[in-house]
């Protein structure tokens, strides 16, 4: 069984309804990219701390019920983070974050490579963890872990008023960049990142700052992009019977590409089209199974492949 690795966000997103009242939900974009490799039966370590408080508690026993591994002794007296959610008419989520001083940045880079599993294939991180104060906690470790052979996924995942100076938050995004083998941008990011407009253009830019690297491009109705030096694949959505909202489904997707390059033993530029072309569709499937749901709600390896086989 293969093994990985997430570092980043478990918090509540309180995500707003029709009639305007929240329901709560244990979220986080790597929290949930946790819980999609469990569901391809990837073997998880989630490894950002956990906060003592009552909302910390929930996450924690999510994170038991999800089957994902927890280190000993990684919990913090730090508040657990919030999202609220704000859904718009097609269903997309707007986001208001409360980031600071909170339990899942809440650590060294000496805790964290003490924690790590010796046998990890992965390493994820990204979203609310690339950060400007988190670089000098991540990168030793990103760069110890590459050195020991394991391969980095970066989920860009740019977010609106996580920093207060937003060109040193993308500023940081880049350098993380750098150090990772394959990263996923949303047209959406790069937006955020301040180039509008071709978005596969600067999606293959990125590839400059990557060394051999893979970049994971997804522009919401038009599908998504695996591109590398060598490829530019497309996939189109997977469009489900029933919509229920958009929330995790990156997440999903991403996790759900990964775990099938992991099983396939295809984490790399020079794979297979072919493989590389599965792995695309697969990812496209699970995301759409579950927009089909109200949440993130990463579907099952033998799910996927039950429609795969239709």
């Amino acid at each position: 069984m293969s093994r990985v690795a997430v570092f980043g966000e478990a918090l509540f997103d309180m995500i707003q309804q029709q009639d305007g009242s929240y329901h709560p939900f244990v979220g986080g974009s790597p929290f949930n990219v946790a819980r999609g490799f469990v569901k391809q039966g990837i073997e998880c370590t989630y490894l950002s701390p956990i906060s003592t408080d009552y909302l910390g508690e929930k996450i924690f026993n999510a994170v038991a019920e999800e089957g994902i591994n927890v280190p000993a002794d990684n919990r913090s007296a730090r508040n657990t983070s919030l999202a609220l959610v704000y859904k718009a008419d097609d269903g997309k989520p707007s986001y208001r974050l409360y980031r600071k001083s909170v339990a899942d940045l809440d650590i060294t880079s000496e805790k964290l490579l003490s924690m790590l599993p010796d046998d990890i294939e992965l390493f994820h991180t990204g979203s609310l963890a690339i950060v400007p104060e988190m670089l000098e906690v991540l990168i030793p470790v990103i760069t110890t872990l590459k050195s020991r052979g394991v391969k980095i996924s970066i989920d860009v995942n740019v977010r609106k008023g996580v920093e207060e100076n937003h060109h040193q938050y993308v500023a940081s995004i880049w350098r993380f960049v750098e150090f990772a083998d394959i990263v996923k941008v949303s047209d959406e990011d790069l937006e955020l990142k301040g180039l509008y407009g071709k978005p596969e253009f600067y999606a293959k830019s990125m590839l400059d700052r990557m060394q051999d690297g893979m970049v994971i491009l997804t522009l919401g109705e038009g599908g998504s992009h695996l591109i590398t030096d060598k490829h530019n694949l497309h996939q189109p959505v997977h469009k489900p019977d029933v919509f229920g909202d958009t929330v995790g489904a990156g997440d999903t997707f991403f996790s759900a590409l990964l775990s099938r390059l992991l099983k396939n033993d295809a984490m790399s530029t020079q794979a297979p089209e072919k493989t590389l072309v599965d792995a695309l569709k697969y990812g496209a499937i699970a995301a759409g199974m579950n927009v089909a749901t109200i949440g993130c709600n990463p579907p099952t390896c033998k799910q996927v492949e039950a429609v795969i086989n239709k």
